[in-house]
């Protein structure tokens, strides 16, 4: 059935990679139907929140990036805005798609405050005509299950928006020659992206430059995020929240990515070291090892008798980065983010 209109409700393309990846999603999906983005973020208030859900029952299909941020403070907002939209779009008939970047599970918050968590859950689920995961953990995870109809859908790279930047030019930036050895963490700076596990690894090799490029993205990140610029050995590089044009040149610079992250469901980061064939060493949590199944070219690293240490995952990446490079760009072309787009047309015809 034709869809005469799209209301996405995500961040704007400056608050985070969320936001980003909506709007790169959206440019795809505009080239086949129309679509309006209503800016949706932890910063509005309870009365924008209520517009929101009012204004995009309006709108044949909504479709809804999650993350538990957006609904802050202790996702009250939540509370307003599920219940408006669901008696919206029911009295027009308007169908509602749910994409969940993240999953929240007891070992996130713990098993008291997941009861909290669930009734979220219970919501939001019983609004969407249909659910989108972006992984099989987080669809494995998710609670309470099969109360509506769900989807996985992977994040997609979005290959056709990689910059035409030369190696010199990029390393220029950063004031980095062509000729060192540039391992870096690209993107905001969160405690649990495992920023002091870079930091300890750049301590034991200072033969190697060491970035970080990126900053904290929100105020409650603003003190780890200084006590990493206090904690930085000498071969570290602290950049901040870099422009646009310097956060895609952190990519070409970089020999090397380091995905310390302890628990996460997907990533933005990644996805863009996919699309530039940056290889990447990663800590072994539950979705890079997933990953790793479905054959892409990443390094793990663990404590554990699995995976080596990250000082030997550096070394065997960079002996075979030549390889692991290209490698890493043909997978991201395999999960191209027009392939993903035309996957959420398709499911927004089916559920009108």
């Amino acid at each position: 059935m034709d869809i005469e209109s799209i209301c996405v409700l995500a961040p704007p393309a400056d608050h985070g990679g969320i936001g980003r990846y909506a709007d790169q999603l959206n440019s795809r999906i505009e080239e086949q139907s129309d679509i309006e983005h209503i800016p949706f973020y932890e910063e509005i208030g309870a009365l924008d929140v209520a517009q929101a859900a009012v204004r995009a029952s309006h709108y044949d299909v909504v479709h809804i990036h999650f993350e538990y941020g957006l609904f802050r403070p202790k996702l009250l907002y939540a509370w307003l805005f599920f219940p408006l939209l669901f008696l919206g779009t029911r009295l027009r008939g308007t169908s509602v798609v749910v994409t969940l970047h993240e999953v929240w599970t007891t070992r996130t918050v713990g098993r008291i405050q997941y009861v909290y968590v669930w009734f979220v859950h219970l919501m939001l689920t019983g609004t969407a005509s249909r659910l989108v995961f972006m992984s099989q953990s987080a669809k494995d995870d998710f609670r309470p299950r099969n109360i509506t109809e769900s989807e996985l859908i992977p994040h997609g790279v979005d290959i056709d928006a990689v910059r035409d930047i030369g190696v010199s030019n990029a390393r220029d930036i950063f004031e980095y020659s062509t000729d060192e050895t540039v391992i870096a963490q690209i993107g905001y700076v969160s405690r649990r992206k495992g920023t002091d596990t870079f930091l300890e690894l750049a301590r034991r090799h200072p033969e190697y430059e060491f970035l970080i490029a990126g900053g904290p993205l929100r105020d409650e990140d603003l003190p780890y995020f200084e006590r990493v610029i206090r904690e930085s050995p000498e071969n570290v590089q602290v950049t901040g929240v870099l422009s646009d044009a310097s956060f895609h040149a952190a990519f070409v610079a970089t020999d090397v990515a380091v995905l310390a992250y302890r628990d996460i469901r997907q990533s933005g980061i990644l996805n863009w070291c996919f699309a530039y064939g940056v290889p990447v060493i990663c800590r072994s949590i539950d979705r890079f090892r997933a990953l790793c199944a479905r054959s892409a070219p990443l390094q793990l690293f663990g404590d554990g008798d699995e995976h080596p240490p990250i000082d030997t995952a550096l070394s065997m990446v960079l002996d075979d980065a030549e390889t692991r490079g290209p490698a890493m760009r043909d997978f991201g072309e395999r999960y191209a983010l027009s392939t993903i787009a035309d996957s959420y047309v398709r499911l927004y015809r089916s559920i009108r």
